[in-house]
């Protein structure tokens, strides 16, 4: 338990659900203020627990830098608090979604992120998940024993798609080109030598 977070008793929600939306906020492919999703599930208490919350979206964000977070061993695989977790993480996603709609995504990124968020809301409600999918159209729905065995890969490569693409917003705000050669290819992907292209 000692990996969760501890807020006040009156702070609603619980820990599981609180590490939910902390990793949420950590999948975020650009800088994403505490006030921006935190401060609504906090209420008043908010400016009370937020060095907490920093410590512990911090924390969290280390152990997804070296790939060593997991969200079932952390529930101890218990289908109620990955329950919790996940709602917690479906809460705060749609303000993290509106990031990574406005940034190009690898196809492979798109279907691990496609395949979290299904295996979230199957550990929320089975039923109406599977309804959902069968109204848009989906004749084989996915099974939550099938995908819960593989939540920690995906978070983790989720995690890491996030950070590269962070980390290529901000160095393209600086200069995209920093790194490249004037004999290297150009990254634009034309095959021609950079000087030659984006560089000249």
């Amino acid at each position: 338990m000692s990996d969760l977070i501890g807020l006040p008793e009156n702070v609603q929600e619980s820990s599981y659900f609180w590490e939910g939306a902390i990793l949420a906020a950590n999948l975020t492919v650009k800088p994403l203020e505490p006030e921006v999703w935190a401060s609504e599930l906090c209420g008043e208490e908010f400016e009370a627990v937020k060095p907490t919350l920093i410590e512990h979206i911090n924390a969290q964000y280390g152990k997804l830098k070296a790939n060593q977070y997991s969200v079932l061993e952390l529930t101890n695989n218990d289908s109620e608090h990955l329950a919790d977790l996940a709602e917690g993480f479906l809460a705060i996603w749609p303000i993290v979604e509106q990031e990574w709609q406005s940034t190009e995504v690898a196809d492979g990124t798109a279907r691990m992120l496609a395949a979290l968020l299904t295996t979230l809301s199957l550990l929320v409600d089975e039923e109406q998940t599977h309804q959902q999918m069968t109204e848009a159209g989906y004749e084989e729905l996915p099974q939550i024993n099938d995908l819960q065995p593989q939540l920690d890969l995906m978070v983790n490569e989720v995690a890491q798609a996030a950070d590269e693409l962070m980390v290529g917003n901000k160095s393209q705000t600086l200069n995209p080109f920093k790194d490249v050669g004037r004999n290297d290819s150009c990254p634009c992907g034309s095959g021609k030598k950079f000087k030659k292209c984006c560089g000249s």
